[in-house]
């Protein structure tokens, strides 16, 4: 059994509360203030992709003290029937007139159950007064909800660290009252010395959060702290302003130390391990970069979002670092129109993790998946040779509105010589033209190590791609080409810079079995009549999008 998690509902009194038996494969719930006054019904359950159209309910009802009733139930395809399911997999542990407490195993082996896993998952709730029988069926028109919402969780998670130390300090790195441009996509810079504390002695940061206020929510897509890593002696400017615009010496403070992208919280490092700060071989200086994003080019919002660093003085067994996986934010990215799940791949290869990493290699503890608005699937695998080990992360039901860096369960140790591939898969059925890599939300990005795929078409221009008729054959052609071609690939130091030893123009590209590997669920038997909730729709590639 696992350590006690909770979550607000409501983001007000009514408190979802869980354990995991990760043995047992089943999830203890209890929800305080899900029935209020007269109230006497009361759902909670898990929805695909935040939609009620086949969602999986448990629906409680208070019917008198000696007699309340647990309801396991799914919502029928257009939404608008809910059907008592066959099987019951709602076992009821205690119910009152203020709360419910239920159990659920991980995967019932039910069509019309969803299965719960470590991405993402949507939790539907409602609770309201109206009377009803649900014997087979009923119309949801039927239920009237004076309450209800969905929510984004991450429900089978590694448990919450607590940081052990007595004594910690903070630092703030913030923007000083900054008033957000009234354009669509701005990355706002800020360079600081750090307080005198951490000049002459090596500290390390246990946790990181973000600071941001209520009326700069809508506008702060991403954050991040970078460190000047130059010699410590450099007096590297202080800038206030436009990241365009920032002095060419703030371009060596570009070693990741923190991050932050919606819907992530705070972040703690494992107690033998922390993030290295201070100290006389390190520079002072620290970025902050913070991209707003103004779709609606909203005037006179001020700003002081940043982040606060947890910093301990007595030294933990273990340095921290931040690695990043991807492709360059540049055209060389594109993504046809009217695709279910576009996959693309960004290599981290071989022969840059026996250049770039220690001989005992390294252990991955926390992990954050991000893309912008059409990133809808993301997995990182991890291959050494022709073997490919446990995946390092996975969200089938990835949402770029909850990006939170994840404690990983099970820590994977990537050696030199090993492979890391993370792959994007990208839905723009609603998008008539294409999308291209870029920095601006309309456009797409996503990390986990900078690299990009080589093409043959030199310089070519965003109007060339735009202008083309995405047909079937052409879509095809361009797959072909990002996962043959060779790489020009930016195996990157913390200063920019390519590591030597390696000709990395034309790089061998990793190869990779298409199929991601079917993980068997354990089920012996399924209704061959059912279609099952969760059945996904799939694209000419083959990839199938939940």
């Amino acid at each position: 059994m696992t350590k006690l998690h909770s979550h607000l509902l409501d983001s007000d009194t009514m408190k979802m509360s869980w354990l995991i038996d990760w043995h047992g494969e089943e999830v203890f719930f209890h929800v305080k203030n899900a029935f209020r006054g007269d109230d006497n019904w009361f759902y909670l359950g898990f929805s695909k992709r935040g939609e009620m159209t086949e969602a999986d309910l448990c629906i409680f009802q208070l019917k008198n003290t000696l007699f309340n009733l647990a309801t396991d139930t799914y919502i029928s395809q257009d939404g608008g029937t809910i059907f008592k399911d066959v099987t019951q997999d709602c076992e009821l542990l205690r119910i009152d007139d203020n709360s419910v407490a239920f159990k659920r195993r991980f995967n019932t082996c039910d069509p019309q159950d969803l299965k719960m896993h470590e991405g993402t998952m949507y939790i539907a709730w409602g609770r309201g007064q109206d009377d009803f029988d649900l014997t087979e069926s009923i119309d949801k028109d039927t239920l009237h909800p004076l309450a209800s919402g969905v929510t984004m969780i991450q429900l089978l998670r590694a448990d919450k660290i607590v940081i052990p130390e007595k004594t910690v300090s903070n630092v703030e790195i913030v923007l000083d009252k900054v008033t957000i441009p009234n354009q669509e996509t701005t990355y706002w810079c800020l360079v600081q010395k750090l307080p005198e504390f951490l000049w002459h002695k090596k500290h390390h940061v246990v946790q990181f959060e973000p600071i941001i206020a209520a009326t700069s929510r809508p506008f702060v897509h991403h954050m991040e702290v970078f460190h000047c890593d130059t010699d410590p002696s450099v007096e590297v400017p202080t800038y206030n302003g436009d990241c365009l615009n920032a002095p060419s010496e703030t371009k060596v403070c570009s070693k990741v130390s923190s991050l932050w992208a919606m819907g992530a919280s705070t972040f703690t490092y494992p107690p033998e391990t922390g993030l290295p700060i201070g100290g006389k071989d390190y520079n002072p200086y620290m970025r902050l970069e913070v991209h707003f994003n103004n779709p609606d080019l909203v005037n006179g919002t001020v700003d002081s979002s940043g982040m606060r660093l947890k910093i301990v003085s007595k030294l933990r067994k273990f340095d921290a670092a931040v690695m990043e996986l991807g492709l360059e934010y540049t055209d060389k990215m594109a993504i046809p129109p009217g695709q279910v799940g576009f996959p693309l791949s960004g290599y981290c290869i071989s022969e840059c993790t026996k250049l770039a990493l220690p001989p005992e290699g390294i252990t991955i503890f926390g992990s954050q998946l991000h893309t912008h608005l059409r990133g809808v699937r993301v997995i990182t695998r991890h291959f050494r040779g022709l073997r490919e080990l446990n995946e390092i992360n996975r969200d089938d039901f990835y949402s770029h509105h909850f990006q939170e860096i994840r404690q990983l369960r099970k820590k994977p140790v990537v050696k030199p010589g090993d492979a890391l591939v993370t792959t994007c898969y990208y839905n723009t059925l609603e998008y008539r033209n294409t999308t291209l890599g870029g920095f601006s939300i309309s456009d797409e990005m996503y990390m986990r190590k900078r690299e990009h795929q080589k093409t043959d078409v030199k310089g070519a221009r965003s109007d060339n791609y735009r202008a083309i008729q995405w047909t079937k054959p052409r879509v095809d052609i361009l797959y072909t080409m990002y996962v043959r071609e060779p790489l020009s690939m930016q195996c990157n130091q913390s200063d920019g810079h390519r590591f030597d030893g390696f000709d990395w123009e034309d790089a061998p590209i990793t190869a990779v079995p298409f199929e991601i590997p079917y993980v068997r669920d354990g089920c012996s038997f399924r209704d061959f009549w059912t279609k099952p909730l969760v059945e996904g729709m799939c694209d000419l590639l083959g990839e199938c999008i939940y």
